[in-house]
């Protein structure tokens, strides 16, 4: 066994690959964990689950490219066939159900569970935190969660269908599910400063070395990232208050289609006018490293409720930019106020006056993407507290470098990824040593099927025959049959439909040979005759048999 454990990825395009059209933040943070662990993990070999052999193979690939150490790269179709070395499987999200049942088939101290929260907003997701509490989940188990308000969010939607369960069953809901806090991470180096490409990036957008740059970096989706006009508001307002240098605000990012990004900057035009504000295509690597560079202050007021951690604050930090920011999701634990940036107030309705909104939702008159909107549309960031931080750092450029290298620390002691792939590796340690020491979680019991929603159809459907075979049910040879032999049955594919799982083709004969030569015999005889591990073979066999005429059944 491997002094560091391998932990085998649930591989798929969707949670690893952040080179698209329209990407997201988890598709980043899939992409960056993937090349962490390719770098900094120190498994003896990586691997993959995966059933789709083009996954296998860009899994494979991206392995190739991204290990320094030109490791093995192994796949396999379903854990259950996974090396034994391959001790854990990394999720990408909290929906465990798959595994957690599949798991429950072979040994459920074979392997465990490891999953990280993104997005927990959505009916799926929550409905998958709600199931932690009836799935086969074992104290070897882990959710990450990539910020306190993350864990907060999963503990409080596990807690409100336990109530509903304990209400409706009177019964108590545990679970013993892991939920340890591991960051995100980002890759330091990309961000180091380069003065040239501050010049370039500056110039470009007719800035200035004494003018002041805002930066904002994300999807240009004001429902599900951060709406943009607190944002405008804030600049304008610091423009205002600053006459001697001008205020650009760069946007960098994605719009979803042609018309959100149309509003966006009609909403600039309306509402800014001493602020210059720059849209900058973030499909452009050279134009979203330049405006890293270009900045002197990043802003962001995420206010949706879909995002738990925000990688944008950390690159900021990394790139030695002090971060204005809403005291909101996992910026509460990035940004150090007053140290790395400020965290500006935010506010909300409070429980009770979003069930129109979830109702809505529940019942399909509205989707998803107006569930979260009209959330964000009832959060509000203090603008006041907005324009004064960033007022402050426009007027004391030795704050900003103060806060730039407080930044650049805390982003490498805290959030590289090698340090980030150091926590995981640490975790699954633990796991390892639960899988020996804790106890078992409804351990599965004799015939018992793994997963009681795939029942053994001769167990819930028992009452529907005549009787079921016991050890004295009686077999005999059939006279009045038609068939010459076992072979005669199995030349139709009618007949010989699931042979596979029925005995061996070389025992049948021998046994429809001893019945007609020898007289009747009861199950439990026949049964002796075989292996014990042949015996449910058999059961199944014997009415197989006597469906087409070979044998008899008795039940006296």
């Amino acid at each position: 066994m491997s002094s560091t454990p391998v932990c085998a990825i649930q591989y798929h395009p969707d949670a690893y690959k952040a080179d698209r059209v329209g990407v997201k933040g988890r598709h980043s943070a899939g992409s960056g964990f993937l090349t962490g662990l390719f770098r900094h993990g120190r498994a003896p070999f990586h691997a993959s689950v995966t059933p789709n052999e083009r996954h296998a193979a860009e899994f494979a690939e991206a392995a190739r490219q991204r290990d320094p150490q030109g490791r093995e790269t192994r796949n396999f179709r379903t854990m259950l066939a996974a090396d034994p070395a391959a001790e854990c499987v990394m999720v990408p999200g909290p929906v465990f159900d798959e595994f957690a049942w599949e798991r429950r088939i072979k040994d459920q101290r074979a392997y465990s569970i490891c999953g990280v929260t993104h997005t927990l907003s959505s009916d799926r997701i929550i409905a998958g935190l709600a199931n932690f509490h009836i799935l086969p989940l074992q104290p070897w188990d882990a959710l990450v969660c990539t910020s306190r308000v993350a864990r907060d969010v999963v503990v409080n939607a596990m807690e409100t269908y336990a109530d509903y369960l304990a209400r409706r069953t009177g019964a108590k809901c545990a679970t013993s599910l892991k939920l340890p806090i591991i960051p995100l991470g980002v890759d330091g180096a990309r961000y180091a400063e380069n003065v040239a490409t501050r010049q370039s990036f500056r110039a470009g957008i007719g800035a200035g070395e004494g003018d002041f740059v805002i930066l904002f970096l994300g999807r240009f989706t004001f429902h599900a990232k951060a709406h943009p006009v607190p944002m405008y508001l804030a600049a304008e307002r610091a423009a205002k208050l600053l006459p001697d240098r001008k205020v650009h605000l760069v946007m960098v990012g994605q719009a979803p289609n042609e018309n959100i990004l149309k509003l966006f900057k009609s909403g600039a035009e309306t509402y800014t006018d001493a602020a210059e504000v720059h849209f900058v295509d973030g499909r452009d690597d050279g134009l979203v490293s330049g405006s890293w560079q270009g900045a002197d202050v990043f802003l962001s007021l995420s206010d949706n409720i879909q995002e738990t951690f925000g990688l944008t604050p950390i690159e900021a930090m990394a790139a030695g930019l002090p971060a204005v920011v809403s005291d909101w999701d996992g910026y509460k634990d990035t940004v150090v106020h007053g140290e790395t940036g400020f965290r500006v107030p935010t506010a909300t309705p409070g429980s009770g006056s979003g069930l129109e909104f979830a109702v809505k939702y529940q019942t399909r008159q509205e989707d998803y993407d107006r569930f979260v909107g009209r959330a964000c549309m009832s959060t509000s960031c203090d603008l006041q507290a907005t324009t004064d931080a960033l007022v402050q750092l426009a007027k004391d450029p030795g704050l900003r470098a103060r806060m730039g290298d407080a930044g650049r620390a805390r982003a490498r002691s805290h959030y590289d990824w090698s340090v980030v792939i150091r926590a995981y590796e640490e975790l699954w340690l633990e796991l390892r040593e639960l899988r020996s020491a804790a106890a078992e979680v409804a351990p599965r019991q004799d015939q018992e099927s793994p997963h009681p929603l795939y029942p053994d159809p001769f167990g819930i459907f028992a009452p529907h025959p005549s009787f079921v075979l016991s050890e004295d049910t009686v077999i005999s040879a059939d006279p009045e049959s038609r068939l010459a032999g076992f072979d005669d049955l199995t030349r139709h594919p009618f007949c010989s439909f699931s042979s596979d799982l029925m005995l061996p083709s070389q025992v049948l004969p021998d046994l429809l040979a001893r019945l007609t030569a020898g007289g009747p015999l009861s199950v439990g005889e026949i049964e002796r005759l075989v292996a014990p591990e042949m015996q449910q073979h058999l059961r199944r066999s014997l009415p197989w048999l006597a469906k087409f005429g070979l044998i008899k059944l008795s039940s006296q």
